[in-house]
This record gives C-alpha cells, sequence and structure tokens, in this order.
C-alpha cells in the first residue's frame, strides 16, 4: 500500500464516551454485576418505589453503565450499597429471622382480620365502612410484601382500634 492509498481509509476512532464506558465496563464490570442484582431485586426495591434510597442505587447504577467518571465518594457509595444489600441478604436466609418474620406476619394480619370484624360490628356507614376496608386491606398487602408496619400505619391502626371499641361499647350501651 502506497501513501495514496492509505489517505483513502477512514479509521473508526471510538468517542469518548464509549471509551469511558469501556473503561467503567473493564474498572468496576463486577460493581455493575452487583448493583444490576440489586435493581432487579424486587423484594429489595419493588417496582414504581419512589424511595430515595432506590433511587439513589439506580442512579449509581446509570454512572457506571453510562461512562461517567467515578469519584472516590461515588466509589465508595457503591461499595455501601453492596454491603448493605448483602447484609440484607445474609438477614433474609437466616431461618430464624426468616421464622420470626413469618410469624409477626400472621399475627399481624390476624389482628387486622379482627380490626375487619370490629369496624363492621361499629355500624359505621356503608361509604366509611368501604373506606376503612379499602386502607386495612392496602395494609394487608403491604404486610405480606414486606414483613412490617411503619409507625404511622401502627399508629394509624391503633387509633382505628380505639375508636371502633368506643363506638362498639356506645352501640351497645355499655
Amino acid at each position: 500500500m502506497n501513501s495514496k492509498d492509505m489517505l483513502n481509509i477512514t479509521q473508526v476512532v471510538p468517542s469518548k464516551m464509549e471509551k469511558y464506558i469501556k473503561e467503567n465496563k473493564s474498572r468496576y464490570g463486577r460493581r455493575i454485576e452487583q448493583l444490576g442484582v440489586i435493581i432487579a431485586d424486587n423484594s429489595y426495591i419493588p417496582k414504581g418505589s419512589e424511595n430515595t434510597y432506590h433511587e439513589f442505587i439506580f442512579s449509581m447504577w446509570q454512572a457506571l453503565v453510562t461512562g461517567r467518571r467515578i469519584t472516590p465518594k461515588m466509589e465508595s457509595a457503591i461499595t455501601n450499597i453492596v454491603k448493605v444489600y448483602a447484609k440484607h441478604l445474609k438477614k433474609e436466609n437466616d431461618p430464624e429471622y426468616r421464622k420470626n418474620k413469618l410469624s409477626y406476619i400472621e399475627t399481624t394480619l390476624n389482628k387486622l382480620n379482627s380490626l375487619k370484624g370490629k369496624l363492621h360490628t361499629a355500624n359505621y356507614s356503608k361509604s366509611y365502612e368501604s373506606n376503612s376496608e379499602y386502607f386495612l386491606n392496602s395494609i394487608s398487602e403491604h404486610v405480606k410484601a414486606r414483613g412490617s408496619l411503619t409507625v404511622k400505619q401502627r399508629k394509624a391502626l391503633n387509633k382505628m382500634h380505639k375508636q371502633f371499641t368506643k363506638r362498639i361499647e356506645k352501640n351497645n350501651g355499655v
């Protein structure tokens, strides 16, 4: 090949972004895989979650995949995400923890069912009853999915229990 032919050859040069993506893939390949698994785990990050921590996990994964420059602080955060998830998995796979969680779910669902019974016994209006039942059903679904209740949910349920009990006593003339 002479120099004239060399001038007509088009050389493909990777763009800067492709170069950074390749660099991140080689440097953080394992972390990209780990974050991918974390994001795919629906028990850890439910679909449609608007939790800021879950959004942060996704943004760190995106930063790695799209070739963003990873600062030491970001690298440390990514490592912590993986460590926290590993602790979560260890706890979820512990038979004693699972047994306690299932027991909690069962007792909570029984209490919710008794609360529904009190709701119907209290003789509220049909609209109030249906709204309250809808709320109790959503709490039941939350307990089944998460295995826990938030403080606000517990307070709301306690308030409902007191209210229903008071209404039943009033209706019975006690």
